[in-house]
């Protein structure tokens, strides 16, 4: 094995791991070599990039997306400065590498205040508001909600029953959930909607028996959508699934996507897993391709190729990110666990990437943002203070 010092041939290593070719050999010994380099030395030659920032940017997303295939979600959070090697940046990633310790944690200001005892992660908890105005208060220790055509029941066989004759009305039936929640429900047709915290889907009572099987989305929610049919005119035709969220309509037959649509975000994101879905805005469309991420503003539609698993982490009881500020970070601690989130002083404008798991008490997330150096927070009650 050829010596840590010798600087080329970690450039070697580096490359490689870059374009997925590293073996297990070779990044053991990147691994023990890192503990103790001097990154001002290395460097990727004869580069195609023009500034470290796009370097930054191409590897980062190859590793993140070699992370996910080997469906591993390290608990890490790491503050990216704009200025910085390539190997630290394949190792820091790659590796796994926890960026707060226990002893950290223990030190850190988030852990001052007694009150943050209070401050559980969400949970399965939602609201159904019915076609007759009966509002039901979902259990969290049911696994989810099963809708058919004359009933509503949960998955263990308890029943909600309502009138029949609600059905045959163009009335609406609501789930909701709060701030802390999360919840699934199986629609008539089969089809299963996974929501985030603080949303809301709308549905007719008539659903089951509608061509067109069409709901309202406000929130974020995840889509698994039954194929279905339906005899009409002599032939069996199928029946598209449309989710309409504000003036912007997603058409599916079978598929399944990711919609994230909150007040705060700068625009409607539909992300697809399965099939193919047509994205409507205004008089724009796009057909979308498995991979591939819509965003709709004002202006346009746009489709890129993204990491998927990123965009439907939160069903997967995980938060992950890629190069985000803290804000929109801030944006989801706060929905999930039911905090407001203030800000004090010059917010750092460092980009934030990494996974850490939405089970864990608020105290850890917010310390391993901490002990990047580049956020402080302080917590008083169920307010988060964000401070540089």
């Amino acid at each position: 094995m050829k010596s840590k010092n010798d600087q080329k041939y970690i450039q070697e290593i580096a490359h490689k791991w870059a374009n997925g070719e590293a073996s297990t050999q070779e990044k053991e010994f990147y691994e023990k070599w890192y503990a103790s380099f001097d990154d001002t030395d290395v460097e990727l030659e004869n580069s195609r990039f023009k500034s470290p920032d796009d370097l930054r940017v191409d590897i980062y997303n190859r590793l993140m997306a070699k992370v996910s295939l080997d469906k591993k979600a390290p608990s890490i959070l790491v503050a990216y400065k704009k200025w910085f090697s390539a190997a630290a940046a394949i190792l820091i990633i790659a590796s796994g590498y926890w960026v707060f310790s226990v002893n950290a944690l223990k030190n850190s200001s988030v852990q001052d205040v007694a009150q943050v005892h209070s401050i559980h992660p969400g949970k399965n908890t939602a609201t159904l508001k019915l076609p007759n105005g009966q509002l039901l208060q979902l259990k969290d220790n049911k696994e989810g909600l099963v809708i058919d055509t004359r009933d509503l029941h949960y998955k263990d066989g308890s029943g909600i029953n309502y009138a029949k004759e609600a059905l045959a009305k163009q009335q609406e039936m609501v789930l909701s959930t709060p701030k802390g929640g999360t919840y699934q429900v199986v629609l008539p047709d089969g089809s299963k909607v996974w929501l985030n915290a603080q949303s809301s889907i709308t549905l007719p009572a008539n659903f089951a028996t509608q061509f067109n099987r069409r709901l309202n989305l406000k929130g974020e929610a995840y889509f698994e959508i039954a194929k279905s049919q339906m005899h009409m005119s002599g032939k069996m035709h199928r029946r598209p699934f449309m989710v309409t969220v504000g003036s912007d309509v997603v058409e599916v037959l079978g598929t399944k996507f990711n919609i994230k649509s909150y007040a705060e975000e700068p625009a409607v994101k539909t992300t697809l897993l399965e099939g193919s879905v047509k994205f409507t805005s205004g008089k724009q469309q796009k057909i979308m391709l498995p991979g591939q991420q819509a965003t709709a503003n004002a202006e346009a539609i746009t489709t890129t190729y993204v990491d998927v698993d990123e965009a439907t982490a939160w069903k997967n009881g995980n938060f992950q990110f890629t190069e985000q500020k803290i804000q929109r970070i801030m944006f989801e601690i706060g929905r999930w666990y039911n905090v407001d989130v203030v800000y004090q002083g010059a917010i750092s404008q460092e980009s934030f990437g990494g996974t850490i798991s939405r089970n864990k008490p608020i105290t850890e997330v917010l310390a391993s943002l901490e002990e990047t150096g580049a956020v402080h927070f302080k917590i008083e009650g169920r307010r988060v203070i964000v401070m540089p």
